[in-house]
């Protein structure tokens, strides 16, 4: 099988197609596909003299750069497998997950060092600082660098999911998992070799690694990589680097249109708009457009257990079915199944179920989670709520964890959260079931007003009233400011956090 199934094969083929182009730029410089695989090489070589090698799983708690990258590729070059962490996550958090997926070494940032200092002192593993990663490289003499025996379906990665679901699992992704991905977001979304996508959500995430960096890097495109997110720095390097697309959540689109920057500066080689994780009303759409005139904008849906990518609606299809998530990716299949695995027809809800070669191989080390989701026929459960048209297009409508019973029915969160989006005062919106002793659960909905406006219920009630049966009307409202909203990595809000915070008094 061609060895560009292999993570580290799409290096090896774009230094000898494009040594001199470059491929990675950050705020500390830039490398070439040459330079990109020279370091690489060094990287396993280095990993192979420490004793690491197949199968074994190195971890980072690190911010993206040039060097993490280069260290990614050179740890899967080596047949072992990277396991980025989230950062974010506490140092006993981060304890425990190290343990979990039985790291052999660990890279981390020195702006991490100090957070974790505890944490990094107790560790009986390697720690190397990706800031010294050329000196660790350079340990094992050589840039020539003798490729284990890796077969596309051996894992590549663990990406640990959590921050919206309680315990995170480790996503156990394969080689040939991350290759087909890459080609369906090449298809789909029009990547070419001449983009020069801008990462600037974190890597430890499956959208920026899976859907944005290992595609580009697979066609020999430029990725453009921000340590840290900043509205201001998103905007400046796209003018700058003259960047041609990237990923945002719609909190993070509304934050670029409203930025005075995004009106002063020269954006015109931005020509496609990735979203997700996220309501993006039409409103939102028509601001982008008139942000970016002649932006193509692809609504994307997924989940980390997927690849991640499932649907995509594409510019082209949005007049056809603008509430959509769009359709399945080109390898993908999507059904709706009711509650006894049968496909539901056309406008039934039921849950989404998936099956293509993106999907896991399973939870690492979790053999009961894993014959959760995944059945005897391939198909991965995703807990998630929609029903498919007669054309193919889905329309989500909740997580079956967020959909709330009150007084005997059944509510969607985000049909809700979708009216309320609408109102010309709401900035952010998420709507969570609270237990409520007459109706079981309460709709009740969490706002953040846009600048200057003030709290008006009966406005925003009277709003969904129009639009929503009388069941579905919130019948509790509390205000929060944005920086008060809870945000995972990636821009999805986190509703159990919310629910915890507004939980009715005992």
């Amino acid at each position: 099988m061609s060895s560009r199934m292999l993570l580290g094969g799409h290096i090896t083929h774009n230094a000898r197609r494009y040594p001199d182009k470059v491929a990675l730029v950050d705020k500390y410089g830039r490398s070439t596909y040459a330079e990109l695989e020279h370091g690489a090489n060094q990287v396993a070589n280095a990993l192979g003299a420490a004793g690491i090698g197949y199968g074994d799983k190195v971890a980072f708690i690190a911010s993206a750069s040039r060097n993490w990258i280069e260290a990614f590729f050179g740890i899967v070059k080596a047949g072992a497998v990277a396991v980025p962490l989230n950062y974010r996550e506490t140092g006993e958090q981060l304890a425990a997950l190290l343990d979990d997926c039985e790291a052999k070494l660990l890279f981390v940032s020195h702006h991490h060092q100090e957070t974790f200092a505890q944490l990094l002192t107790n560790l009986t593993i390697p720690v190397v600082a990706l800031e010294a990663l050329p000196d660790f490289a350079q340990e094992a003499a050589g840039d020539q660098f003798a490729s284990p025996s890796i077969d596309p379906n051996d894992p590549a990665v663990i990406l640990y999911t959590g921050g919206t679901t309680g315990r995170s699992k480790g996503v156990l992704l394969s080689h040939a998992n991350l290759y087909w991905n890459s080609m369906d977001e090449i298809i789909d979304t029009r990547m070419i070799e001449s983009d020069n996508t801008l990462i600037a959500t974190p890597l430890h995430h499956s959208a920026a690694l899976n859907c944005w960096l290992l595609p580009h890097l697979y066609l020999g495109a430029t990725a453009t990589i921000l340590e840290k997110y900043s509205t201001e720095d998103v905007l400046r390097v796209i003018a700058q680097e003259r960047v041609t697309n990237t990923f945002m959540p719609p909190s993070l689109t509304r934050e670029f249109i409203l930025h005075p920057l995004s009106k002063s500066l020269d954006l015109s080689s931005f020509k496609r708009w990735y979203v997700g994780s996220g309501i993006l009303t039409a409103a939102d759409r028509q601001a982008m457009k008139e942000c970016i005139p002649g932006v193509e904008i692809f609504y994307q849906y997924g989940l980390t257990e997927a690849g991640p990518i499932a649907t995509v609606l594409k510019e082209e299809d949005y007049h056809k079915a603008p509430d959509s998530i769009g359709k399945a990716f080109i390898n993908i299949e999507v059904e709706i199944h009711d509650a006894n695995g049968q496909v539901s027809a056309p406008g039934e809800i039921g849950e989404i179920v998936l099956r293509g070669p993106t999907v896991m191989l399973g939870y690492h080390n979790r053999p009961d989670a894993t014959a959760e989701v995944l059945d005897a026929n391939g198909w991965l459960h995703t807990g998630d709520l929609a029903h498919m048209d007669s054309n193919g297009y889905v329309y989500f409508y909740d997580r079956l964890k967020d959909m709330i019973k009150t007084g005997g029915l059944n509510v969607y969160s985000q049909e809700v959260e979708a009216v309320l989006a609408k109102h010309p005062d709401v900035r952010e919106v998420a709507v969570v079931g609270l237990s409520n002793e007459r109706w079981g659960e309460e709709v009740t909905a969490i706002i953040v007003l846009k600048a200057d406006r003030l709290p008006d219920q009966e406005s925003l009630r009277t709003h969904a009233r129009e639009l929503l049966a009388s069941y579905q009307v919130p019948k509790r409202i509390e205000y929060i400011t944005y920086e008060e909203m809870p945000f995972n990595h990636n821009g999805k809000i986190l509703k159990r956090e919310l629910r915890q915070r507004f939980l009715p008094a005992t």
